[in-house]
């Protein structure tokens, strides 16, 4: 197994995105266009869990060595900029 590949040597950078990306794509996108700022701010939080959830499950079930580090990344980046 590779870094970019899981165990049956498939590519796995880019794959289908599922439902958290989607929902951290989406919900980002709406606070852009959110007139109030309450309301700005409550979907960029909704937007930052979203991308939260998707990192942990890379984390815990990415199929390479590369999904696993980016999730990983990821989660460390969202701790830091909580703080």
């Amino acid at each position: 197994m590779g870094f970019f590949t899981d165990s049956l040597g498939r590519q796995t950078i880019a794959q289908k995105p599922n439902a958290p990306i989607l929902g951290w794509a989406l919900l980002g996108a709406a606070s852009f266009m959110a007139l109030e700022e309450r309301n700005r701010e409550r979907l960029r939080l909704a937007s930052s869990i979203c991308l939260a959830v998707w990192a942990a499950l890379e984390v815990v079930s990415g199929q390479s060595g590369f999904r696993r580090s980016s999730g990983a990344l990821t989660l460390s980046w969202l701790l830091r900029k909580a703080r």
